[in-house]
């Protein structure tokens, strides 16, 4: 099965943006592997809160969190 397209969030994206809609920020180590957080800010769906420490969800993550998966064929 192909990739979703980039403005889609993957599964595991999707999770920690879900996981950042219950609090107003968690520290990357709650969150997911390093990678995936640099993919995400990269994207611009998540920000470095200003401790420096936690991160939160921004308003594209919010929209990104909002889209719906393409139907498997």
């Amino acid at each position: 099965m192909p990739a979703p397209p980039p403005h889609i969030p993957r599964a595991d994206e999707r999770t920690v943006l879900q996981k950042l809609s219950l609090t107003s920020g968690l520290p990357p180590e709650k969150l997911a592997g390093r990678k995936l957080i640099a993919k995400m800010l990269a994207k611009g769906w998540i920000r470095k809160q200003p401790d420096g420490r936690t991160y939160c969800k921004t308003s594209k993550g919010v929209e990104a969190l909002k889209t719906f998966l393409p139907e498997k064929r």
